[in-house]
């Protein structure tokens, strides 16, 4: 079986602070694991964050991540049956994702062989690759002629449970922001499909908004595993 990705073999920084970085995720791996489980004898983090804190911040994680998959789910369900039901035509579907350069495992097999900080790591990347996704579909007003009442209002409440996990996550682990927004960056990840979703080409417009709910489910699926994951080990009630 091969082995579960994981993140220490990226560069995560530029070079003048790479020494930094390297010591701060030395840091962050005294932290929360013991390959992958709650460390017995860690007790509370190197943070200072009380382990009942923990508990309570990825069991209300699991929550809105939860509801997120249900949210992206519905969104999917109402762009397929409106447009890909109809005219199957319009829908040239890819898969290509602008979140699939991170290679997030999508099995939950190699996601339980991961380690807490990695988990984390994963959550947060991926919500703010979506963020700009879900702002831009519930504040640009170009998109109210081709999306549902439905549709968009789900997105409304993505967007803030989105907005409300990664808050919370960042609370709890301020230190790996910056190494994690450093690497999107210098590794060029980041959406650029809103001329796509403009387009006055209609199959492409409608292709390119099928592409997007499709991979955003596909993404709030791995968020949603990777929050239960945590929230599971650090209850303890596995």
């Amino acid at each position: 079986m091969a082995p579960a990705p994981s993140f220490r073999g990226h560069q995560w920084i530029y070079n003048p602070v790479r020494g930094s970085c390297l010591l701060l995720l030395l840091v962050l791996s005294n932290l929360l694991l013991c390959q992958g489980n709650l460390c017995p004898s860690c007790g509370p983090d190197v943070f200072g964050v009380p382990l009942k804190f923990l508990r309570k911040t990825f069991s209300r994680a699991s929550r809105l991540s939860h509801d997120m998959h249900n949210l992206s789910t519905i969104m999917f369900n109402e762009f397929d049956e409106k447009y890909f039901q109809v005219r199957p035509e319009y829908m040239n579907a890819t898969n290509d994702c602008h979140t699939n350069p991170l290679h997030a495992p999508e099995e939950i097999e190699k996601a339980q062989q991961m380690n807490n900080e990695d988990l984390t790591k994963w959550i947060l990347m991926l919500q703010y690759l979506w963020r700009d996704v879900l702002y831009d579909l519930v504040h640009d007003l170009w998109f109210e002629k081709d999306l549902s009442d439905t549709l968009l209002s789900s997105a409304r409440k993505n967007f803030k449970k989105l907005y409300k996990l990664q808050t919370f996550v960042e609370r709890r682990f301020s230190q790996i922001v910056v190494p994690l927004r450093l690497k999107l960056a210098y590794d060029h990840v980041y959406w650029q499909g809103l001329p796509s979703l403009l387009s006055s080409d209609e199959d492409m417009h409608h292709s390119a908004f099928y592409n997007l709910f499709k991979c955003l489910t596909r993404d709030s699926c791995k968020v949603d595993m990777y929050t239960k994951i945590l929230a599971c080990r650090i209850s303890d009630k596995c």
